[in-house]
């Protein structure tokens, strides 16, 4: 009859080696799977077997916990720099779907923003189907023509791979002049849009800096006049209808003035905001609305979570 000890490593050795499971080292050494349990938390507690895990499997688990810690933050995920900014996106989106289909069942609602890493997740969102999902644009977007910017397209897009329904914002994203902007912003097509993009259980919001790469840039809409008005009021980032300093204090600016959409401080109202970025050049912008404290979860490259993890908060 073997001693205790002979049986807690034979247990041990059929379960973690030969890779069978309790019920069946039951049977092949006529145990109970009660004892059977017993005996591998006794080859744990006793150090026979002692269970590793390789920093090489996800390198960036501990500094998502570090950040997740830091800023108090629901969920960090990190993603990998690759060796250009659209691969880097494109890692990007795919952790956003991932992120988003692993909640969608316990969502009413999901609001979208716009921009070329919105655009990754929704290349990336699985044909599954979600059908008791309602996807929201958070701002206007009908006066831009790059679709992959369009934050209606993207709405349409994700509720069809996701067989939800989309609603609409029937606005432009940036008006022709700030009285347009305040006529639109009356109308009841407008209001109801709003309210309802302010009412999404989840908000997921890309980021940008003006000065230097942001959506704005790409769509061609930054006069001269009004990079000098960034540059003088010293903006470090954009959210969907806001510019923001360094504390992530919203500043008024003559291309702000004609933004539809939902602002920096509707969005700390809120349910959830999840934030996404990537590109180092982004990282003080991200921070600024880490000051701020209206970001719940957090989906970022490597670059910019190191960033994070090196700055006083």
């Amino acid at each position: 009859m073997k001693n205790r000890h002979q049986l807690i490593y034979q247990t041990a050795l059929l379960y973690y080696k030969e890779q069978k499971n309790q019920s069946e080292i039951a049977k092949q050494l006529q145990l109970s799977r009660p004892t059977v349990a017993q005996l591998l938390k006794e080859a744990l507690q006793q150090g026979i077997v002692q269970i590793t895990i390789s920093p090489k499997a996800n390198p960036n688990i501990e500094l998502s916990q570090r950040l997740t810690e830091k800023y108090n933050l629901q969920t960090v995920i990190i993603t990998p720099t690759k060796s250009s900014e659209h691969h880097t996106k494109v890692a990007l989106g795919a952790a956003v779907a991932e992120f988003v289909e692993q909640y969608a069942h316990s969502l009413s609602s999901i609001g979208i923003g716009w921009g070329s890493t919105l655009y990754e997740f929704v290349q990336a969102a699985k044909n599954m189907p979600y059908p008791h999902l309602n996807i929201v644009p958070l701002m206007g977007g009908a006066n831009v023509e790059l679709l992959h910017l369009h934050s209606n397209h993207l709405c349409f897009r994700l509720a069809e791979k996701y067989s939800a329904t989309a609603s609409y914002y029937y606005a432009p994203a940036i008006a022709d002049h700030p009285l347009l902007k305040k006529e639109l912003m009356r109308s009841s097509l407008i209001k109801d849009a709003h309210k309802k993009a302010l009412a999404v259980d989840l908000a997921i919001v890309s980021i940008g800096n003006p000065r230097e790469s942001s959506t704005y840039q790409q769509l061609g809409v930054v006069t001269p006049e009004d990079e000098a008005d960034i540059i003088e009021k010293q903006v470090v980032g954009d959210a969907l209808a806001s510019f923001y300093d360094k504390e992530g204090t919203i500043l008024e600016t003559s291309l702000t003035k004609r933004m539809v959409g939902i602002t920096l401080d509707e969005l700390e109202m809120m349910n959830e905001v999840a934030i996404i970025a990537s590109d180092l050049i982004k990282a003080p912008s991200l921070f600024a609305l880490l000051r701020k404290g209206c970001v719940d979860h957090l989906i970022i490259d490597e670059s910019i979570a190191h960033y994070l993890a090196e700055q006083d908060y």
